[in-house]
């Protein structure tokens, strides 16, 4: 039963991120829900990372906070999170909103000190250091992967 819920949770955060993003696209001119955010979700080993994975830019690239965003979550979901999921998912969310943070090194750092928060982040930057999804990389992107890297290292050093 317990893992049918967790399952029910993914799928419903699959359903709220298709939806809010509709419409938008990744670098790769991709539909953004099948072309970015399925990949970092399905990184997810665990049902909060794949939670986590989907709704990760929900606060950022929509005008949703992220407490809309997991009353959202709930108004799909037969039964609401607990308080402690709820908490927990809020916390990694609001960590992974780089609006929320003053800088890119702050909000680095932020991430790293959770674990959840982190889990997902490395997996958004594997996804995000992929050039073969672009068709003609350009220096830009180059540039932009040099510092997903490094904030990937830091992110991965204990």
């Amino acid at each position: 039963m317990l893992v049918n819920k967790e399952e029910n949770i993914v799928q419903c955060a699959a359903t709220l991120a298709c939806e809010l993003h509709k419409g938008q696209v990744d670098k790769a001119g991709v539909d953004y829900f099948t072309g970015h955010l399925t990949s970092v979700a399905k990184m997810g080993r665990t049902w909060q990372e794949q939670v986590v994975g989907y709704l990760h830019d929900a606060s950022e690239d929509t005008p949703n906070s992220v407490e809309q965003v997991l009353n959202l979550l709930d108004e799909k979901l037969e039964t609401p999170l607990s308080d402690t999921d709820r908490e927990e998912l809020a916390v990694a969310l609001r960590l992974l909103n780089h609006h929320l943070a003053p800088n890119r090194e702050t909000y680095i750092q932020r991430i790293k000190s959770n674990a959840l928060a982190k889990a997902v982040k490395m997996h958004d930057l594997t996804h995000n250091m992929d050039l073969s999804r672009i068709p003609n990389p350009a220096k830009m992107d180059y540039e932009r992967i040099e510092r997903y890297k490094k904030e990937y290292d830091y992110l991965s050093k204990a």
